[in-house]
C-alpha cells in the first residue's frame, strides 16, 4: 500500500517498522528535517562499538581489545582517596550484592594533568589487566572519573573495556531545579535525587524554597511566616536551618552546589497574608532585609555563594530600588546575588547572574544568543518539564545548544532544567513522572556535558531520519539513556521509551467538511495527489498550546482540520505486543488540556484508530471518563492533576499484531489552542 522507503529492528518480538516517502501533489518527494551541518560532538562509530554505556558520553574515548574481569569483585580504593571517591562508591552500590574479591583503582592527583580551563572537573581513566587509573588536577575531577567507573560497573555485565577516557565538561554548570516552593518536598527524598543526578556529573541544584503558598524556610525573626494559618498548602511543612544545612552538606560530598532561591517580591502572597501588607512596600522592605540577613546567618557563604531572590512575574512601582535594596544586602552578606531574567521580571541588578527562561513559537529565536549575553547568566529556555509531552523536553535539550554554543566560559555559566508542578500535587511521588525528570536530566547533562558545535533547534519539532547523522545520533543517545535506566535508576518513573525506528506519512490537513471523503481514501490506500509529508520518530507534534508558542509541524493551523498519520508495522510473528499511544499532554502548569477519553474512544477530541483497515477501540478503562476537559487556564490549580490525565504515566497497551506488516492510521481532529495536537504511538520494549 505504501513504498517503504525505512525498515529498522525494534528487538521486541522482530518488530520493525516502515514508512513511505512523502510525496507532494506534483509527484516530488519532501524531505523531513534539514540536516545538514549538524554534527555530532563525538565520533558516532566509538559510540556504537562501546560495550558499556556512558552519558554523558566522554570528549575523548580509545576503546582497546580485551576488558577487565570485575563479575563479583569490588572496587579496591589506592592513592588519593578521600571522601567524595567513597560517597560516589557506596551512591553506585548501595542496593547491589556485595562481592568477594577485589580490583584496584588508583587514584592520583597530577597538577598539571589538564590545562587551567579543563582543569576544574577533567579527569583520565585507563582501565587495563593491573585495574583503573583515575588522575585529575583536583578531588572533584576525580569525582567525575569515579561517576564514570560507576556507570561502567553498572552497565558492562561483569566486564571493564580496555579503554583510555579523557574528559571534561563542556559548561561549567549543569543543574536542575525543584520547586518547593509550590510543593514541599521531603528532605529524604531530595536527597535520594541528589545521589542519582550527581550519577550523571549533574553539579547545580537550584532549590526554589518559597512561592504563593508558603515560606517553607524555618523563621526565628518572624514565627508567623511558618503558621499553618497563612499557607495554602504544605501547612505543617517547613525546612528547619539545621535540615538546609543537611541538604546542603549532602550535595557537596557528591559534588553540587545548591543556589537556594527566596522568590520575592513576587511569588509572595503568604507574606501579605502573614503581615497585611506588600513586600515591596517599606515596612515589606525592612522585613526582607532582616529574612536575609537571617538566611545568610543561619546559611554561611562557604557552603552557599549564590543566593537567587527570584524577581520574576511581578511590576512594581519601585521596582529598581528594590533589587538595588536586595542586592546589596547579599553583597554584604558575602553572596552573589541571582535573578530570573526575561523581560516579565524586575531589571537585573548590576552585580546579578541571570536565570534566562521563556518560550516562543520559534525556538530559534527564543534560543539564547551568545551574542545576547553580556553577564554571567544560566540557560533556562529549552523547555520546562511541565508543558510538553516527554519525548519533546528530550528531543529539545538533547539538539539545542546551552547559552546558544558549543561550551561556556565565564559568563555563559550553562543550564538549569526547571521542574514546575505549579498545580497542587497531593502524592509527590508523582512529580518525576508526571514532569518528565529523570529522561530530561539525562538529556541535559549529555548536551551540557559534551557540548556541541552545531545548533539543532529545528529537530525537536520535525525529526531527523534514522540514517541522517542526527538521526544516529539521536537512536544512539537512546539506547544510553535506556540502559542506564535499568541500571542506575531502576525504581524511579522514566516516561521515555525509545522512539527512533518509526516513520510516518501524514496526510492533510484538511478542513472538516472533507474528512469522511479523505477517511476511505486513507483507508484504502488511495492517496495519489494528496498532500503528504514524511515524519521521523514515535512521537508527533503538529500544533502545541499556545503557552509553550505553537510549536509543531503546523503551527500557524487553527480548529476545524483533520490530519492522518499513518505507519507501518512489522512483526515476525502474531501476538500480541505492547504500545504508549497518547493524543494530548496536560500541561502541569495551568492544566488546559482535552481532558480523559470517554468509553472506548481514544480522547476527547475525535481522535480514530485503524488497524489493517478495521478500527480498533481503546481497550482501557478509565475511572474519570469523559472528565477533566480544562479549556482555559488555572494557574497554580489546588485540584491535583489525577494519574489517568498524564497517558505516559498509565501502563501500555496490547494490541494483537499480525504476522507481517501491520498499518496503523490514526485520524487527528483539531479542536482548538487547548488542545496540544499530535499522537504518539511508541512500541514498549521490556
Amino acid at each position: 500500500m505504501f513504498n517503504n522507503v525505512l525498515s529498522v529492528a525494534l528487538g521486541l518480538l522482530g518488530v520493525v517498522t516502515t514508512m513511505a516517502a512523502a510525496t507532494t501533489a506534483d509527484g516530488s518527494v519532501t524531505s523531513a528535517a534539514v540536516t545538514e551541518g549538524w554534527v555530532s560532538p563525538h565520533d558516532l562509530k566509538l559510540e556504537e562499538t562501546a560495550r558499556v554505556s556512558l552519558l554523558p558520553f566522554p570528549q575523548r574515548v580509545e576503546w582497546m581489545s580485551g576488558a577487565l574481569d570485575v563479575q563479583g569483585r569490588e572496587p579496591r580504593l589506592v592513592g588519593d582517596v578521600d571522601e567524595l571517591l567513597h560517597t560516589a562508591l557506596e551512591d553506585y552500590q548501595a542496593d547491589r550484592v556485595q562481592g568477594n574479591g577485589f580490583f584496584t583503582v588508583e587514584c592520583r592527583l597530577q597538577p598539571d594533568a589538564f590545562p587551567a580551563d579543563k582543569a576544574e572537573e577533567g579527569y583520565r581513566l585507563r582501565t587495563d589487566l593491573n585495574g583503573v587509573k583515575l588522575t585529575a588536577v583536583t578531588r572533584i575531577g576525580l569525582l567525575r572519573g569515579m561517576q564514570t567507573l560507576c556507570q561502567m560497573l553498572a552497565t558492562g555485565a561483569g566486564k571493564l573495556p580496555f579503554c583510555n577516557i579523557e574528559d571534561w565538561p563542556a559548561f561549567r554548570y549543569r543543574g536542575y531545579m525543584q520547586d518547593c516552593g509550590r510543593n514541599f518536598r521531603s528532605v529524604e527524598r531530595l536527597k535520594k535525587e541528589l545521589a542519582l543526578a550527581a550519577q550523571l556529573k549533574v553539579n547545580l541544584f537550584h532549590w526554589h524554597l518559597t512561592d504563593y503558598p508558603a515560606w517553607h524556610i524555618e523563621c526565628k525573626c518572624y514565627p508567623q511566616l511558618n503558621a499553618p494559618q497563612h499557607r495554602t498548602r504544605d501547612k505543617h511543612d517547613t525546612y528547619s536551618y539545621e535540615q538546609i544545612r543537611e541538604v546542603f552538606a549532602f550535595a557537596a560530598q557528591r559534588g553540587i552546589t545548591i543556589i537556594p532561591e527566596l522568590d520575592m517580591p513576587g511569588h509572595s502572597a503568604y507574606f501579605d497574608r502573614a503581615f497585611g501588607f506588600k513586600m515591596h512596600s517599606p515596612k515589606g522592605m525592612k522585613i526582607v532585609g532582616e529574612l536575609l540577613d537571617e538566611f545568610c546567618r543561619e546559611i554561611p557563604a562557604d557552603i552557599c555563594p549564590i543566593v537567587h531572590f527570584g524577581a520574576d512575574e511581578v511590576r512594581i512601582p519601585n521596582a529598581a530600588q528594590f533589587v538595588d535594596f536586595v542586592t546589596k544586602k547579599l553583597l554584604s552578606h558575602g553572596r552573589t546575588p541571582m535573578q530570573w531574567a526575561s523581560n516579565r521580571d524586575l531589571p537585573v541588578g548590576e552585580h546579578s547572574i541571570e536565570q534566562r527562561w521563556g518560550e516562543g513559537a520559534d525556538m530559534v529565536a527564543k534560543s539564547i544568543r551568545p551574542e545576547r549575553i553580556k553577564r554571567k547568566a544560566f540557560d533556562s529556555t529549552m523547555g520546562y518539564t511541565n508543558l510538553l509531552d516527554p519525548a519533546i523536553l528530550v528531543r529539545r535539550y538533547f539538539f539545542m545548544r546551552p547559552c546558544g554554543s558549543a561550551k561556556g566560559d565565564d559568563k555563559k555559566l550553562g543550564t538549569i532544567m526547571c521542574i514546575w508542578p505549579d498545580g497542587k500535587v497531593d502524592n509527590k511521588e508523582y512529580i518525576p513522572g508526571m514532569c518528565t525528570m529523570w529522561p530530561g536530566m539525562m538529556a541535559m547533562a549529555e548536551r551540557a556535558w559534551k557540548g556541541g558545535g552545531a545548533d539543532g533547534d529545528h529537530f525537536p519539532l520535525e525529526m531527523p531520519a534514522a540514517d541522517t547523522v542526527p538521526g544516529r545520533a539521536y537512536a544512539l543517545f537512546e539506547l544510553r539513556m535506556q540502559a542506564l535506566r535499568k541500571a542506575q535508576f531502576a525504581g524511579e518513573p522514566f516516561p521515555v521509551w525509545p522512539e527512533s525506528g518509526i516513520s510516518w506519512t501524514i496526510i492533510g490537513p484538511v478542513k472538516n467538511g472533507n474528512v469522511e471523503n479523505m477517511r476511505r481514501n486513507v483507508i484504502d490506500g488511495r492517496i495519489d495527489g494528496v498532500d503528504m509529508r514524511q515524519a521521523h520518530c514515535a512521537n508527533l507534534y503538529f500544533r502545541t498550546r499556545p503557552d509553550t508558542g505553537y510549536l509543531g509541524l503546523f503551527p500557524g493551523m487553527r480548529a476545524g482540520h483533520t490530519i492522518w498519520a499513518v505507519t507501518t508495522i512489522h512483526a515476525d510473528k502474531s501476538g500480541k505486543q505492547k504500545f504508549m499511544i497518547g493524543f494530548d499532554a496536560p500541561a502541569r502548569s495551568n492544566r488546559r488540556w482535552t481532558g480523559i477519553p470517554k468509553k472506548n474512544a481514544w480522547s476527547q477530541t475525535g481522535a480514530r484508530v485503524w488497524l489493517n483497515g478495521m478500527e480498533l477501540q481503546n481497550p482501557r478503562t478509565y475511572r474519570l471518563a469523559g472528565q477533566k476537559s480544562h479549556p482555559g487556564n488555572a494557574w497554580n490549580f489546588e485540584q491535583p492533576l489525577d494519574p489517568e490525565e498524564v497517558w505516559w504515566m498509565l501502563e501500555p497497551i496490547e494490541i494483537e499484531l499480525s504476522q507481517g506488516e501491520n498499518t496503523f492510521v490514526f485520524e487527528l481532529p483539531y479542536v482548538g489552542e487547548h488542545h496540544s495536537w499530535g499522537v504518539s504511538l511508541i512500541p514498549v520494549r521490556e
